[in-house]
């Protein structure tokens, strides 16, 4: 990652020790995402796009012919096949991402914290060559709203909040997806999400103390 960081999964005390003890990478659809209603935690309708044009002005053709002008346009183009799209995901706690915004312990109760961050990145791509998988994983990048490519690794600057580290995993089932990397307790720690904060302080992740 560049800078010393940690990964934390939030969620509920069952799901993150079940990620904690079996390496359970639970990722459900693009399209799941695509249609939660949830004020923007979960849901992002441009999530994964393939691209996004905008524009102040232009006109549109509709079916009964009668052309129409239009401002403030936008058009974007979706991968297909979003339902074969599979996501985990992950914040990045790094000193620029420090402190966790607090709309991050919406995705639950409990927080496992990887500590050791490239041993666990080795062991998902080290799981990912040995089985073949069409998947990568990468930081995000967040961007204004603009003309140009987006893909998997960049979302709109809204929901820089979550600070996302994410796999992709393409050619799925149609459905939810899980894939088991082996039990990471060796790199990792539970706790309440309200105390990850103090955590990180308390400790010095940074090196600041």
């Amino acid at each position: 990652m560049g800078e010393r960081a940690v990964l934390i999964k939030f969620g509920s005390c069952e799901h993150v020790s079940r990620f904690r003890d079996e390496g359970l990478l639970y990722m459900n659809t693009l399209s799941f995402f695509w249609n939660v209603e949830d004020e923007e935690l979960r849901g992002d309708k441009c999530d994964c796009l393939v691209a996004m044009d905008r524009g102040t002005s232009g006109s549109v053709m509709p079916l009964n012919g009668e052309k129409l002008e239009v401002t403030n346009w936008t058009a974007v183009r979706e991968p297909p096949n979003p339902e074969k799209i599979n996501l985990f995901c992950m914040y990045a706690l790094r000193q620029s991402t420090f402190p966790v915004d607090a709309k991050n312990f919406g995705f639950g109760d409990h927080a496992v914290i990887v500590t050791n961050v490239p041993e666990f990145i080795d062991r998902v791509r080290s799981y990912i060559i040995d089985n073949k998988l069409a998947a990568s994983c990468n930081l995000l990048k967040y961007v204004d709203p603009y003309s140009g490519e987006m893909g998997p690794f960049r979302k709109l600057k809204n929901f820089a909040y979550q600070s996302e580290w994410r796999v992709v995993c393409k050619d799925g089932p149609g459905g939810v997806r899980e894939e088991r990397i082996g039990s990471i307790r060796d790199i990792s720690i539970i706790m309440p999400s309200t105390e990850v904060n103090n955590w990180a302080e308390t400790i010095g992740v940074f090196g600041t103390q």
